[in-house]
């Protein structure tokens, strides 16, 4: 256990109390953010040089290490550092500086944190004081600038900073980032010139996290410029997962889909580890589930269709939270994961395995009439006209709305500062109260291949998934006339129905010329060159099928060789018997780890803390004690005294019955000592000889809500913490906030569906 560091000491406190839940003593602006100590965490730019004047060790190294987060767009972690900058040191001005560039999401917390810093400014050195003027000027009271000059006169202002030092690397970084991030307000109107302001970084300092910014720079216009940062953007910060995710960008728009893959898989790995280590759910991380689905579809870029079923059902065991991760929002991992997961079966025809996966409801009417048209899709492979039936019946019966599934989101759902702690009791890293940064946000709305179509409305979708059905019905009965059938396949071509798909089609109805005429629209990608292919073949055309398979042996280098698609390559093409090509070799990609060192590819559930306790006949117990005979959900509460504490054993004591049924120990820990938590029996409306409707353990001395993360460090005081251990001591599940969590319906049903899932499977 990390040992508890001094409080943040402020200058002004505000009008909220200590205690009220979700604020904070020292001011607003701390209402948000990270709550628990920061950590030294190796790999966050050891090439940044930012001296402060402090003569505390701890604060310079937090600082440093703060502004390479922020190179590295890690926001969160960035305020963390600061954070703990001011904890070590209160009278360090620049710590609220750095909480401020932490903030360019959020111009109300970040002119807050300024503000802060401005009566330290006296204390400060004359370059640090510059370096606070800057956003002093960037965030003014009243402020009558448009955005434009806004940005224009902040960009000034850190040219100022680079003319008055020359030698002052991080102006320089700084400038380029401010030049970039302005682009909307005020164009670059020489990306060259900024690109000249990199190279004089790099000739002093190879390997600063500047890197992250050339890739930036050129990635809408010509990225082939940004490839000498792409071979060292993650090396310069390894411990950054977007560092390594940023030239996964580059590579992919230049068709360098094997680079493009280890990039994103050496992001997930970072994820991961830093998650696992932290008690971070995965979806507590903006941007995490896009990096993942983006792999998912790399994955199948290369034909590794077994790294993209398995990476896609990680996606969907992920535990889930109504905050952050459930089919009903956009952009999560049980979104993304199922969509993915179908979308592979079908690239490579897996109709067994896509049978298998789209029997089960999936509980949500947009996601069901993609599972119900994957059905259809594998009956119909499968000469199974009586699912194909079945799976129509289902998809007419089906009501819809016009909300999409799996749209990648703009932004991360905000959440309310209350639910900031699904962050776990503020863990490093979670996005509960991390807004996306504007960076980050206009990344995502940039066109590349990083970022999927938006999906069809839920009635287009089921319109859509009924025409194709009730074609696919029509050519499995061999009753039905050849013109209705021609009839039902022409009004394919205005839906969604990808060409290639269409031209099969077609050929089973013997039509090929019709077939031959979709060729000329199929994807350039290796499973569309796969279809081009076969289809000009079964067409007729061997000559114009060789040609096309020419360029399936370029690219199917990393194809996986048990997919059923590899094996009729192989007999179509016998001429070829060595047919796939081998994989491209590359001097230009950097050197890099060993993957597999930078954490796994999967997340899996980490070994949770164990913890003693107090009986309330002050025996001592562990939470092993209950955990080794069935998977237990523990409830950290304050006491008896607080109204939603007792609204919380209230409602898992209605639900405990439940919760037995389904295996389930509840056990509740509360802050008090013994004598005043066995109160807790008067709120429940029960006498001295009824039994407790689940064990109370008392932590007066807090040792066990520290163990677990439910505290605030910062704030130094109790947070409510509802987790779930398995059998295997893994902590499954996990929501600590200044509020409690009571939603017994949603933990009940997640609980189940965790627990079913072996704690180190990928299988949903």
């Amino acid at each position: 256990m990390r040992p508890i560091l001094p409080l943040l000491l402020l200058s002004a406190l505000t009008s909220h109390t200590f205690g009220d839940p979700g604020h904070s003593a020292h001011g607003e602006a701390f209402n948000e953010g990270p709550r628990q100590a920061a950590v030294l965490i190796p790999g966050c730019g050891d090439a940044v040089k930012f001296p402060i004047s402090t003569k505390k060790t701890e604060a310079r190294k937090f600082f440093t290490q703060g502004v390479g987060q922020l190179h590295g767009f890690w926001y969160y972690e960035a305020e963390r550092s600061f954070r703990q900058v001011a904890a070590l040191d209160p009278d360090c001005a620049m710590a609220y500086w750095g909480m401020s560039m932490a903030n360019v999401n959020n111009e109300k917390r970040a002119a807050a944190f300024i503000k802060k810093a401005t009566p330290l400014k006296a204390k400060a050195t004359p370059r640090e004081q510059k370096w606070i003027t800057v956003l002093e000027n960037l965030y003014r009271d009243n402020d009558k600038r448009d955005k434009r000059q806004k940005s224009l006169d902040c960009i000034r202002d850190f040219e100022v900073l680079v003319q008055d030092d020359p030698k002052d690397i991080e102006a320089r970084a700084f400038l380029v980032w401010r030049i970039w991030f302005s682009r909307d307000e005020a164009p670059i109107s020489s990306l060259q010139a900024v690109d000249a302001l990199l190279d004089q970084i790099f000739a002093a300092a190879p390997d600063h996290p500047a890197h992250h910014y050339r890739i930036h720079l050129w990635d809408q216009s010509k990225p082939i410029l940004a490839l000498k940062s792409d071979a060292q953007c993650g090396q310069s910060a390894p411990g950054i997962a977007h560092m390594w995710h940023m030239p996964g960008h580059t590579f992919s728009k230049l068709k360098r889909f094997d680079d493009a893959a280890w990039q994103q898989e050496a992001s997930t790995r970072v994820d991961h580890d830093y998650m696992i280590r932290t008690f971070i759910l995965p979806d507590q991380i903006h941007n995490y589930a896009h990096n993942e689905e983006w792999l998912v579809r790399t994955y199948n870029d290369l034909g590794r269709a077994r790294d993209a079923i398995a990476l896609a059902k990680s996606l969907i065991a992920n535990p889930r939270h109504p905050s952050n991760n459930t089919l009903d929002k956009q952009g999560t991992s049980a979104s993304y994961g199922r969509t993915r997961l179908i979308d592979t079966l079908t690239k490579w025809g897996l109709w067994d395995e896509l049978k298998a996966f789209s029997t089960a409801p999936a509980g949500h009417n947009a996601h069901d009439i993609t599972r119900l048209r994957a059905a259809g899709l594998a009956a119909f492979h499968l000469n199974d006209s009586a699912s194909l039936t079945a799976a129509l019946k289902d998809l007419e019966a089906l009501k819809t709305d016009d909300k999409p599934a799996s749209a990648s989101p703009d932004k991360a759902p905000a959440k309310s500062v209350k639910n900031a702690a699904t962050a776990q009791a503020k863990n490093p890293g979670a996005a509960g109260t991390d807004k996306p940064a504007a960076a980050e946000s206009k990344e995502k709305q940039e066109k590349s291949p990083g970022k999927p179509k938006q999906e069809k409305s839920g009635a287009k979708a089921r319109n859509n998934a009924l025409a194709e059905l009730k074609a696919l019905s029509a050519l499995l009965d061999s009753k039905a006339a050849k013109s209705d059938q021609s009839k039902l396949l022409d009004a394919l071509k205005d839906t969604d129905v990808p060409k290639d798909r269409l031209a099969r089609y077609w050929l089973k109805l013997d039509e090929k010329n019709k077939a031959y005429d979709l060729t000329k629209n199929f994807p350039q990608d290796l499973q569309g060159w796969i279809s081009k292919a076969l289809v000009l073949r079964d067409a007729g055309k061997p000559e114009e099928a060789k040609k096309a398979f020419t360029e399936v042996q370029k690219l199917a280098y990393a194809m996986d060789r048990d997919l059923p698609v590899y094996a009729t390559l192989t007999k179509a093409f016998s001429d070829h018997p060595n047919w796939p090509a081998p994989a491209p070799k590359r001097t230009d990609s950097g050197t890099r780890p060993p993957i597999e060192s930078l954490g796994p590819v999967h997340w899996h559930p980490p070994v949770a803390p164990v913890f003693e306790a107090l009986t309330l006949e002050n025996s001592i117990v562990k939470s092993s004690d209950f955990t080794m005979k069935k998977p237990t959900l523990f409830m950290f509460y304050l006491g008896y005294e607080c109204g939603h504490c007792v609204e919380q054993i209230q409602a898992f004591t209605k639900a405990a019955a439940d919760f037995e049924k389904a295996g389930i120990q509840l056990v509740a820990v509360t802050s008090e000592p013994t004598q005043a938590a066995r109160n807790i029996r008067a709120k429940l409306n029960l006498g001295n000889d009824q039994p407790l409707p689940f064990p109370i353990l008392s932590d007066s001395g807090l040792a066990a809500f520290k163990k677990v993360r439910a505290y605030d460090d910062f704030e130094n005081d109790t947070l409510h913490a509802t987790i779930l251990i398995d059998q295997t001591g893994r902590q499954r599940w996990q929501d600590i906030s200044y509020t409690p969590f009571t939603n017994t319906k949603f933990i009940l049903e997640e609980a189940r569906r965790l627990l079913a899932i072996p704690a180190n499977s990928d299988t949903p």
